[in-house]
C-alpha cells in the first residue's frame, strides 16, 4: 500500500498544467520578430525600378520565402524515402547479471548443471532486408518525388502572384508618389479659397446663394482630393510590405521622376496559341498531373501489398558466455510471411484508389476550363485597360490645354477664382486618373502572363543578389512588353534537387 500510495503522490508531483507567457516572454518574443522581420536585408541606396522592386520582392517576401521552405522541406522527406530504402542494420551489445548460477536439475533431480555464467556480456550485429517493404518503400519514394515536384509548382504559383502584385502596386504607387507632389499646393489653394467662401457666406458679401453653391463646390473637391490621397499613400504602404520593408520606410520611385513612358506592351500571340501554352505551362494542371502518377502508384501499392514478404537477414554475434562452446558465430535466415487480412482490404484498396484517379481526371478537365476561361478573361482585360488607358491619356492632355488656358485667361482677369480652382483640380485628377489607367494595364498585362503559365526568371541566374535579381527580371520584362516569352520546359529530378538546395540556402539566409 505504501508502494501505490508513493506512486500515486509521484505522478501527482509529475502532473503538467498550463502556464501562459508571461510579459517578458511576449516582449521577448516581439522584439526578436521585428529584428528578424527586416535582417539581412540590402539597403535602398536610390529611386526604385521596377526590376528592382520585383527583385525584393521575391528575394525578401515572407510568402516566397515560405514557400522555399516548404519545398526544402519535400526534398528532405524525399531524402528520407530513399535512406529507407536500404537494408535494416542492427547493432545491440547488452550485459546481463543473475544473483544466482543458472542451474538446471537432471531427470531424477539427483545432481544440477550450470548452463551459464552468472555475468555474461553479447553483442550481434544483424543486417535485414525485406522485400516486400522494398518494393512499396520504392512506391513511396516515387509519390514523395512527385510531392516534391508539386510544391515545385506551388512555388511558381507564388512567384507569379508575388511579382503581379508587386507590378500592380510599383505602378500605382508611382502614381502616388507623383500626384501627391502635385496634391499639397491645390489642396492649400483649396483650403485658403474654401476660408474665403465662408468668409463671403458669414459676411453676406454677394448673392448669398451663388456664395452657398460655390462653398459646396469647394468641399465637394476638398472631399475628393482628400479621399485620392488616402488612396494614394495606401497604394505605397501595399509596395512597401510586398518587398517585405516596414510601411513607413522612406524610398522614392524611379517612374514616379520619369516623363517619358515606354512603349506599351504588345500581345503578339492569337488566343488559341494562348490557350495551348497555358495548358501545358500552368502549375495547376503541371501539379495535378504530379497528382495522378501519385494516384496510379497507390494503385500498384494496394496490389503489392497482398504478395507474401520475403524477409534476408544475417548476422555476426558475440557473447562472454564461458559456458557455450562457440563464442562467436555467423547465421542467416530466410522467412517468408503472408498478412491474410492484406487480400481481404484489396479490394476497397483499389476501390479507392481507382477513385483518386477518376477524381485527379475529373479535377484536371475542370481545371483545363477554368485555365482557358482565364487567358481569355485576362486578354479581354488587357484589350480594355489598354484601350481606356489611351483615352486617359487623351482626356488628361485635353484638361492640361483647359487649365493652361484657363490660367492664362485668370492673369488677364478674364476668368473667375472658381473657375480656374475646377479647371486645375480637373486637370490634376485627369493626370492622376491616365497614371491610374497605366498602372491597371500594366497589372492587367502582368496577369495575362501569369494566366500562360510564362516564367519571370531566364533559365540561369547569375547569383542571388538584389542587382544580379534586378538584372535578370528586367531581361524578362522586357521580353514580356515585346510579347516574347520562353516556355518552361519540365524540371528533371536533378534539377529539382539541385534548385531546392539552393533554395533552402536562400530561404535559411
Amino acid at each position: 500500500m505504501a508502494v501505490v500510495t508513493g506512486a500515486v503522490a509521484l505522478l501527482s508531483a509529475c502532473a503538467v498544467t498550463p502556464e501562459p507567457l508571461t510579459s517578458a516572454d511576449n516582449d521577448a518574443r516581439v522584439a526578436e520578430d521585428l529584428d528578424r522581420l527586416f535582417a539581412k536585408q540590402e539597403k535602398i541606396t536610390g529611386p526604385l525600378s521596377l526590376e528592382e522592386a520585383i527583385a525584393r520582392a521575391l528575394k525578401y517576401n515572407l510568402d516566397h520565402r515560405l514557400k522555399l521552405m516548404e519545398e526544402a522541406v519535400s526534398m528532405g522527406q524525399l531524402d528520407v524515402a530513399n535512406m529507407n530504402l536500404l537494408p535494416d542494420v542492427v547493432a545491440s551489445s547488452g550485459w546481463t547479471r543473475r544473483s544466482k548460477q543458472d542451474a538446471t536439475y537432471n531427470e531424477d533431480k539427483t545432481s544440477t548443471s550450470t548452463s551459464s555464467d552468472k555475468n555474461v556480456r553479447d553483442a550481434d550485429l544483424t543486417v535485414s532486408w525485406n522485400v516486400l517493404d522494398f518494393a512499396i518503400g520504392y512506391m513511396r519514394a516515387n509519390q514523395q518525388a512527385d510531392m516534391a515536384l508539386i510544391v515545385k509548382e506551388r512555388r511558381r504559383q507564388v512567384i507569379h502572384n508575388v511579382i503581379n502584385d508587386t507590378r500592380s502596386a510599383y505602378w500605382r504607387a508611382a502614381a502616388a508618389e507623383r500626384a501627391l507632389a502635385q496634391f499639397e499646393p491645390v489642396l492649400q489653394e483649396v483650403r485658403d479659397a474654401l476660408s474665403r467662401a465662408e468668409t463671403q457666406v458669414r459676411e453676406r458679401v454677394g448673392a448669398p446663394l451663388e456664395a452657398l453653391t460655390y462653398q459646396e463646390d469647394l468641399l465637394l473637391t476638398l472631399r475628393e482630393l482628400e479621399t485620392r490621397r488616402r488612396q494614394l499613400v495606401e497604394a505605397r504602404t501595399e509596395l512597401a510590405v510586398l518587398m517585405n520593408i516596414h510601411p513607413d520606410s522612406e524610398f522614392t520611385l524611379q517612374a514616379a521622376t520619369e516623363t517619358d513612358r515606354d512603349a506599351l506592351p504588345v500581345l503578339t500571340e492569337s488566343s488559341e496559341v494562348l490557350e495551348l501554352e497555358a495548358l501545358k505551362n500552368r502549375s495547376e494542371l503541371r501539379s495535378e498531373a504530379y497528382q495522378m502518377r501519385i494516384n496510379q502508384q497507390e494503385a500498384k501499392i494496394a496490389i503489392v501489398q497482398m504478395i507474401p514478404g520475403l524477409n534476408f537477414s544475417a548476422g555476426i554475434n558475440h557473447t562472454t558466455d564461458s559456458y557455450k562452446v562457440n563464442s562467436k558465430w555467423y547465421e542467416g535466415a530466410i522467412n517468408l510471411s503472408w498478412n491474410l487480412m492484406q487480400v481481404f482490404k484489396a479490394p476497397a484498396n483499389m476501390r479507392l484508389a481507382d477513385s483518386q484517379i477518376e477524381l485527379s481526371e475529373v479535377r484536371r478537365l475542370a481545371l483545363s476550363m477554368a485555365v482557358i476561361s482565364q487567358v481569355n478573361i485576362a486578354q479581354l482585360r488587357f484589350d480594355h485597360s489598354k484601350r481606356d488607358y489611351e483615352l486617359a491619356d487623351k482626356i488628361a492632355n485635353v484638361q492640361s490645354n483647359i487649365a493652361e488656358t484657363i490660367d492664362a485667361s485668370r492673369s488677364a482677369n478674364t476668368v473667375g477664382e472658381a473657375q480656374a480652382i475646377r479647371a486645375e483640380v480637373r486637370a490634376m485628377l485627369s493626370n492622376l486618373q491616365r497614371d491610374m489607367a497605366f498602372a491597371d494595364m500594366q497589372a492587367s498585362y502582368g496577369r495575362l502572363f501569369a494566366s500562360i503559365g510564362a516564367d519571370p526568371f531566364p533559365s540561369e541566374i547569375p547569383n542571388d543578389t538584389i542587382e544580379g535579381l534586378s538584372k535578370a527580371v528586367g531581361e524578362v520584362l522586357s521580353r514580356w512588353n515585346r510579347g516574347e516569352y520562353a516556355a518552361q520546359e519540365p524540371t528533371t529530378e536533378a534539377e529539382v534537387v539541385e534548385a531546392s538546395a539552393e533554395a533552402t540556402k536562400a530561404a535559411v539566409q
